[in-house]
């Protein structure tokens, strides 16, 4: 078998179609998606930026993956500033982990952010983001509707933490707010 013959059987993703090329996508992690497959070329870019994907992103970093390093930090300095500003009018619902929450979230305005969850959060991690002056906050008492909170604390109970947060402030926009923890919590 010769080299020509090799090279005409060869198979390469652009010669895909658009069903299959979705399909493929639809096996990757909203970010392994975004970091790897926007800018390669237009037609990339039209099906990653259609809106199924771009209602709602999930930038959780998978548990592997789960530590501050150079290369986080470089996926998600991409995503900041070559994806979020094409697609940050059309996203109603963001899930981020802390790794994602501060450089995502404090980056840009979302004018149609309306469900937001945070996902794997260590309670005093979380009250930190509810105390203050936070993007979180901002967010809580001007647009967000449905809040999904997950606890992952590491220890056996959360403890009550409720005298360190503001629970005056107005959230008028709140309907549902969802709490799950794997723990006993005694508050």
């Amino acid at each position: 078998m010769n080299m020509s013959t090799l090279n005409n059987n060869d198979i390469n993703i652009f010669d895909l179609s658009d069903e299959l090329l979705l399909y493929v996508f639809n096996k990757l992690h909203t970010i392994e998606l975004l970091y790897s497959l926007v800018n390669v070329n237009q037609r990339f870019d039209r099906l990653v930026f259609d809106s199924f994907y771009t209602h709602h992103l999930d930038l959780t970093v998978r548990p592997l993956c789960y530590y501050t390093s150079p290369v986080n930090t470089q996926i998600f300095d991409r995503i900041r500033t070559q994806v979020l500003p094409r697609i940050h009018q059309k996203l109603n619902k963001i899930t981020v982990d802390p790794l994602s929450m501060e450089c995502i979230l404090g980056t840009i305005y979302y004018s149609e952010l309306n469900s937001l969850s945070l996902v794997n959060f260590q309670s005093e991690t979380l009250l930190q983001h509810l105390t203050g002056d936070t993007i979180l906050i901002r967010l809580l008492t001007g647009q967000i509707t449905h809040l999904v909170i997950d606890i992952n604390d590491e220890i056996n109970e959360i403890s009550d933490s409720s005298s360190n947060i503001d629970n005056k402030k107005n959230l008028p926009k709140l309907k549902c707010l969802t709490l799950t923890s794997q723990w006993y919590t005694y508050s």
